[in-house]
């Protein structure tokens, strides 16, 4: 059985300056075990991009449910998804000349995709994305935000060239989002780790151990994470917020070590952060710790030889006597392993200063604003 939720809200900035809501969504429910859905976000500083992301989202969904072909396989789902992109991008064009308007006004992002049974099949323009709960009990980005070097999103309106797509199978869970929320799920803080994912809090939009919809039904599980995406803090998302999510019941993923789940320990991720900013930007400050560095590894190094050395003569010294002590191996030379410690530094790309952390008090919300109320005696 496949359930879903999904909530598009104006951003407090948006909010603040007057400006109407430019994220939409759309889901379509196409059989028991079918779902398609998108996510489009009009480009913030065009007049229309509100109109052209509702169009973007509807008609490529649409596209998708109407020529859908009975028997899916991966390259006939990419093709109706690069399909209903171009068919999205020709109603936005019909749009504009019908209001004679500027194409230039009417710029926005899509991410649709085709839940069929277990399998994704996705298309990405700009920089909303998806993520996935595999089968294995792990949570992936599939998709990735489609920036140039300046931050400037590539919209749909760029064309075939630049648009992404492609497959997932083993998904238990599904999420789109448009990038006001799809970023809290990628912390910077979380860059450089193994898991660069907010798993917690992945797991609390996506898991249905979680939604329970099964349970609640669907309408209930709608109504309690609009109340939280509405509650997420302004300092956390200013940005528009819409955020969809589909399950498959009937596919349990695998439960995976407590750690995975735990909610990241900050402090510690800013203060690693941080130290390696300095250690970049002030190399001066850890020249004299450089040299130290280096003088005791000469210092070990030379012990080790000396070692090395003195073994050896030991060795040889053993090898010509009548009562040899030193074990051989085949009748070959003797073997002698030198103990070695190697200092490995990890090399760190990032050169920026660390922005302000968005994700990590997000979670704080959850118990208090769904804390069970106590029952009356």
């Amino acid at each position: 059985m496949m359930y879903s939720y999904g909530t598009t809200q104006q951003g407090p900035y948006h909010v603040q300056k007057n400006i109407v809501c430019q994220d939409f969504h759309y889901i379509k429910k196409v059989s028991e075990d079918c779902v398609i859905a998108a996510v489009a976000d009009g480009l913030g500083s065009e007049s229309h991009s509100d109109v052209a992301s509702k169009i973007a989202a509807t008609e490529s969904v649409e596209y998708c449910v109407a020529n859908l072909p009975s028997e899916l396989t991966e390259e006939n789902a990419l093709q109706v998804i690069s399909d209903s992109f171009m068919h999205a991008l020709q109603k936005i064009t019909d749009e504009v000349a019908k209001e004679n308007g500027d194409i230039n006004q009417y710029d926005t992002t899509l991410c649709l995709a085709i839940y069929k049974g277990s399998n994704v099949y996705f298309g990405q323009s700009g920089d909303s994305g998806a993520i996935v709960l595999c089968k294995d009990g792990h949570y992936e980005g599939i998709t990735k935000q489609q920036r140039d070097e300046n931050g400037c999103v590539f919209p749909l309106a760029f064309g075939k060239e630049k648009w992404v797509f492609g497959s997932k199978s083993d998904v238990a869970s599904l999420l789109l989002a448009t990038d006001g929320m799809l970023e809290i799920f990628f912390p910077v803080l979380l860059h450089s780790e193994k898991v660069n994912i907010y798993v917690a809090l992945a797991q609390f939009f996506m898991d249905n151990l979680s939604l329970k919809f099964d349970e609640a039904g669907e309408q209930a599980v709608q109504e309690k994470m609009t109340a939280f995406v509405q509650n997420i803090p302004e300092k956390q998302v200013n940005d528009d917020k819409t955020v969809l999510v589909i399950v498959n019941d009937s596919i349990k993923p695998e439960r995976l070590e407590d750690s995975y789940y735990q909610v990241p320990n900050w402090a510690e991720l800013q203060k690693k952060r941080q130290e390696e900013f300095t250690r970049l930007a002030y190399p001066h400050l850890y020249a004299k710790e450089k040299t130290e560095e280096s003088k005791e590894t000469e210092t070990s190094a030379s012990e080790t030889t000396e070692k090395a050395d003195e073994t050896n003569n030991v060795s040889t010294e053993a090898t010509n006597t009548d009562d040899t002590m030193v074990e051989k191996k085949d009748g070959g030379a003797d073997t002698v392993t030198p103990s070695n410690n190697e200092t490995v530094e990890e090399k760190v790309e990032d050169k920026k200063e660390p922005s302000g952390e968005k994700s990590p008090k997000i979670l704080q919300q959850i118990t208090s604003i769904f804390k069970p109320k106590a029952k009356k005696e």
